[in-house]
């Protein structure tokens, strides 16, 4: 798979021979990307502010300074919520991939993946679709993500899909996934049931009704 898709994309890599190597395969592999490389966090969020925007960030999980590629990627979320965000880890942990979702990442790749499963999920998160690892599973015990919290207080104020995705810069598909992962979390099976179930477990808040 070769993805021709232009799309500005920066990498958060404290180790060169790995950032040079992915560099050299998205090259190769997606002639479409422009790639930027940062070291740590402090870097990469001064070369944000100069760029203004970012389409895709690939931010590795251990990165020198007091900011880890989690806390960076929250961060990047609060400031750019339209850049696809992907945490990847020299670890299959699925307890990373569940840190990864709370925070409203768009993926966790491991760097075991072979650069056609790289290639797959790239290309799935620059359309506007989730991707993680098979077998990295959130714990369904442990509440919503933001992004599904935000998506289901939407729904219960009585927007569409369509108003959804519009509203958080996604594709219509993207609110579907976030649909099906919610009603999997609260054992739900209509929308419905959904807001009734999360809000009763304090996951979402209600739209006040009006006097």
């Amino acid at each position: 798979m070769v993805i021709t898709t232009p799309a500005d994309v920066l990498i958060v890599e404290d180790h060169p021979l790995y950032s040079d190597g992915l560099v050299n395969m998205l090259a190769r592999e997606a002639p479409g990307l422009r790639c930027r490389v940062s070291g740590d966090a402090a870097s990469a969020l001064e070369l944000l502010a100069r760029l203004g925007s970012i389409d895709l960030l690939l931010v590795d999980q251990r990165l020198p300074g007091a900011m880890d590629g989690l806390a960076l990627l929250a961060r990047v979320g609060a400031l750019y919520p339209t850049a696809g965000r992907v945490l990847i880890s020299g670890s299959d942990d699925a307890r990373l991939c569940a840190q990864a979702r709370r925070i409203g990442a768009m993926g966790f790749l491991p760097k075991s993946l072979a650069p056609a499963e790289w290639m797959a999920a790239l290309q799935s998160v620059l359309a506007g679709e989730p991707w993680f690892a098979s077998g990295a599973h959130d714990d369904m015990a442990a509440g919503l993500t933001p992004r599904q919290a935000m998506i289901l207080e939407r729904i219960a104020a009585g927007h569409t899909n369509k108003l959804i995705a519009r509203e958080l810069g996604v594709t219509e598909r993207t609110v579907k996934y976030h649909l099906g992962e919610i009603f999997a979390r609260v054992s739900a099976t209509s929308r419905a049931e959904a807001v009734a179930r999360a809000s009763a477990k304090g996951w979402i808040g209600l739209p006040e009704r009006a006097a």
